[in-house]
């Protein structure tokens, strides 16, 4: 199965499950993504306090009323699963930031597995 690297707390925003959850995962990639399917999510490893304020800051404005706190967030390894639905340059989701972003339906979250990321969709080499 394929993965997808996203830095924290943005995978923890997918995976919440709460009805606010992150369904895009905006990216630049402008139509090189052809991908549908089950996707894992893989915490990256990089994190500054800085982003973590920024993230929470912006999933505030999208309707978010859960945070995660900044030290319990797993990084460098696989997270979760969803569901990749297509591929959009517009969308009304209040997460959509663009140029381009995935759709996501069924977000899983599973037990940590250390892995290394890469960037793009790639074929993760579990630890």
């Amino acid at each position: 199965m394929q993965a997808l690297s996203i830095r924290q707390p943005w995978c923890w925003f997918i995976l919440c499950g709460q009805p606010w959850a992150k369904d895009v995962e905006n990216r630049d990639w402008r139509n090189r993504c052809g991908f549908r399917g089950n996707l894992l999510i893989h915490a990256s490893k990089g994190m500054t306090k800085r982003e973590f304020d920024e993230a929470c800051a912006f999933s505030a404005t999208a309707g978010a009323t859960l945070f995660p706190k900044f030290d319990e967030l797993k990084r460098g390894g696989i997270v979760g699963m969803v569901t990749v639905t297509g591929h959009v340059t517009a969308s009304k989701s209040p997460w959509f930031c663009g140029p381009t972003a995935l759709t996501l339906t069924d977000p899983y979250p599973m037990p940590f597995q250390p892995c290394l990321g890469q960037l793009g969709i790639f074929e993760p080499s579990i630890l």
